[in-house]
């Protein structure tokens, strides 16, 4: 196999687990689907991933790092209260970029953690912020998981019904409902009131 090839091959292989994974359950796929789908033999597949479980984490990871990257652009953006849409059309073509596997993560029921994973990072992100600008809010929290929760199930409810409005259009509508109420749950979170 060629480095180029070599290189190429895991990316295949995730691919082919990825089309069995959006139709099924992960305890339902076999390796031999995927290495069948993705044109390699079995052993090929074991050169890279031990199981299907070891594969799917590397997938989470990936997207995980991602995210993780773009955090501080997340965070920059809910603490902004104008609201930049440059900000927020990075974001979301940040998700785009990953939208085939977010689609799957966000809406599995066989798979609540991979959400959960995502809001406890920003949602513990937003909480050191906020105790960083000094907030001494009671039950902070709560404010912060209303929002985060708001914010992500507004861009899964995007991703499911088929990213019907273009990527600016979502940004004004995300910004134009934001706006309604987050500049008093700012103030709380804050402690700006």
């Amino acid at each position: 196999m060629t480095d180029k090839i070599k290189l190429k091959t895991p990316e295949i292989l995730k691919d082919a687990f990825w089309q069995l994974y959006s139709e099924k359950d992960i305890n339902k796929i076999r390796i031999v689907e995927i290495t069948d789908l993705a044109g390699y033999n079995r052993g090929v597949f074991y050169s890279y991933y031990k199981n299907i479980y070891e594969m799917f984490d590397a997938i989470e990871r990936e997207i995980m790092l991602e995210i993780k990257e773009i955090s501080h652009l997340i965070q920059s953006f809910i603490m902004d209260e104008t609201y930049n849409q440059d900000k927020l059309a990075v974001i979301i073509n940040n998700y785009k970029k990953n939208e085939k596997y977010l689609k799957v993560l966000f809406t599995k029921s066989d798979n609540p953690r991979f959400m959960m994973r995502i809001k406890k990072m920003l949602k513990d992100n937003l909480v050191k912020e906020a105790k960083k600008a000094g907030s001494t809010k009671e039950n902070i929290e709560y404010y912060i998981e209303y929002y985060v929760s708001g914010m992500l199930n507004l861009l899964i409810y995007w991703f499911v019904n088929g990213s019907k409005l273009a990527v600016d259009e979502f940004s004004k509508l995300v910004i134009e409902l934001t706006g309604l109420q987050s500049t008093q749950i700012l103030k709380h979170i804050y402690g700006k009131a």
